[in-house]
């Protein structure tokens, strides 16, 4: 149910101001936050899941006020040469993960199994996304990414990379060409506090619903709720076994940067 997970999530945000402040290296406290909140969302039992589906979809769109695209740069002669280059390599290495068992057994696991209405399907290596806090390696993604193919199959459609929230925009482009890939953020998050009546209770749907409403830190401290600038730090997707034109790989529409995750599909 609900319960646990609310009240969880309230005690993660209301620790994250003592994560960002503990003494560590570089990344630590930002990799312990990440890492609490993603094995909340992934053991969390739900029990309006169906209800639930069209909200994290639609927090997952391009066009959700908790996205942020990083600024896009004029792609180069090189920038495209390096990126047919990460295309090579990924539809190299990663083919055999066309199987969904062969993903398992080399790491992967399914990010919120209890939602079965997805329109992208992440995979998630947390060994993988732990080295891309240091390094970028290009046959190590952080997620897979899966589609139903209307049939039940699941079908590999791309990656997902990630790097720090404290990447600079030259960081991001070493990684993925900023001319090209659609970096992006999950941004200004509430929750209720972790002593509020309703970090007690199970809420529905239209509970979530309105948290997910709320996208400043002013409407959020109104609300009496708990306020989060930023998770899981920056991400980029790359669709290589989706196509084979620029648009299609790269998710973008055109140089439209609100168009990475081609959930309108």
């Amino acid at each position: 149910m609900f319960r646990q997970t609310i009240s969880t999530l309230a005690l993660v945000l209301a620790a994250a101001p003592c994560l960002a402040q503990a003494p560590a290296r570089p990344h630590d406290p930002e990799r312990a936050f990440d890492a609490f909140v993603f094995r909340m969302l992934q053991n969390m039992q739900v029990k309006d899941a169906p209800a639930v589906a069209p909200l994290v979809n639609a927090l997952l769109s391009d066009t959700s006020a908790h996205m942020r695209a990083a600024p896009r740069r004029n792609a180069t002669a090189a920038d495209s040469t390096r990126a047919r280059t990460i295309v090579r390599t990924l539809r190299d290495e990663l083919a055999p993960f066309g199987d969904v068992a062969a993903a398992e057994r080399a790491g992967y696991q399914r990010f919120m199994p209890w939602l079965e209405d997805q329109a992208v399907f992440h995979y998630n290596n947390l060994a993988n996304a732990a080295a891309a806090a240091d390094s970028f390696h290009a046959a190590r993604p952080s997620s897979l990414l899966y589609r139903n193919d209307g049939g039940g199959r699941l079908v590999l459609v791309g990656v997902m990379y990630t790097a720090p929230s404290s990447a600079t925009l030259d960081e991001l482009d070493a990684r993925l060409p900023l001319g090209i890939a659609h970096w992006h953020q999950h941004v200004d998050f509430c929750g209720p506090g972790p002593l509020s009546p309703e970090a007690r209770q199970v809420p529905d749907s239209a509970s979530l619903a309105k948290w997910l409403a709320i996208d400043t830190r002013e409407a959020c401290t109104a609300a009496g709720g708990l306020f989060v600038p930023r998770l899981f730090g920056w991400m980029a997707h790359v669709y290589a076994f989706d196509g084979d034109s620029d648009e299609q790989i790269w998710g973008g529409h055109g140089r439209d940067p609100m168009r990475m995750h081609k959930h309108d599909r």
